[in-house]
């Protein structure tokens, strides 16, 4: 299975909550990107009275990219219903995020916490594009302006810019394009209200990608949630994955 575990390098101690932080990744579906949010979260860790135990999740490329099929794969691949010493932690990247929810409503008893980056909860488009071909939009490696503009943020590094074209380049155009097909089928109507289950949004305030109104939805869907405005681009865990980090831990010491 696509999974890497990267376990706490703080003590576990009994006296210490243990949390496991299940990262979901956005449309290009890979471990890959969080390498500096984890790395974030693990130094700040020692200052908090709990202890993490960190899994990297890849979607698998040989199923239909819809909603449901990667649904169905994560309530068999993360098994939340069984039992571990350890509560779930979620912690979802953009496309992820109705899969995130969905999650937490089936689990409420296993899964402690969601935390969303950058997420939506209905079509930040109109659901007409889903009829459009999408495929050839993805057969060539996405240019640096788009990624910067879209993605990064016009002041990313260089280093930034390559990690997340890498990423992309990888991912067969017509997992892509099945993968977006099902953002724009997306509807609010179909997103489990949570009130038990706590919530932090990290919100970018300078997505170019998913629109203000859109993310707002989200945020009144979930008026329990806590939520931050960051002046960042979409990408935020990526771009600003020390002040992310700092928002996760303060959260989670809270539940």
């Amino acid at each position: 299975m696509p999974e890497s575990s990267l376990p706490s390098q703080a003590g576990t101690g009994n006296t210490k909550a243990k949390f496991n932080l299940v990262f979901l990744p956005g449309l290009h579906g890979t471990a890959e990107l969080f390498d500096d949010l984890v790395t974030q979260i693990q130094a700040l860790e020692p200052q908090l009275e709990v202890s993490f135990q960190t899994t990297l999740i890849s979607y698998p490329t040989d199923l239909k990219q819809s909603y449901s099929k990667l649904f169905d794969w994560l309530c068999t691949h993360l098994a939340p219903h069984k039992k571990s010493d350890s509560s779930i932690v979620i912690i979802s990247e953009s496309f992820s995020t109705p899969l995130a929810l969905k999650l937490a409503d089936k689990y409420p008893h296993k899964i402690q916490a969601l935390i969303i980056g950058g997420g939506f909860c209905a079509s930040p488009a109109s659901p007409s594009f889903a009829l459009l071909p999408l495929r050839p939009l993805f057969l060539i490696a996405p240019p640096r302006t788009a990624v910067s503009h879209f993605l990064t943020g016009p002041n990313s590094s260089a280093n930034l810019v390559t990690k997340v074209r890498s990423a992309v380049k990888k991912v067969p155009s017509k997992i892509l394009s099945q993968r977006v097909r099902s953002i724009l089928t997306l509807e609010e109507e179909q997103t489990p209200t949570i009130k038990n289950t706590p919530v932090l949004l990290l919100q970018a305030e300078n997505d170019t990608l998913i629109p203000w109104e859109i993310q707002n939805q989200l945020e009144q869907h979930l008026p329990h949630a806590t939520s931050h405005w960051l002046e960042s681009p979409h990408l935020i865990f990526q771009a600003h994955p020390k002040t992310c980090a700092s928002h996760i831990l303060e959260f989670l010491s809270n539940i």
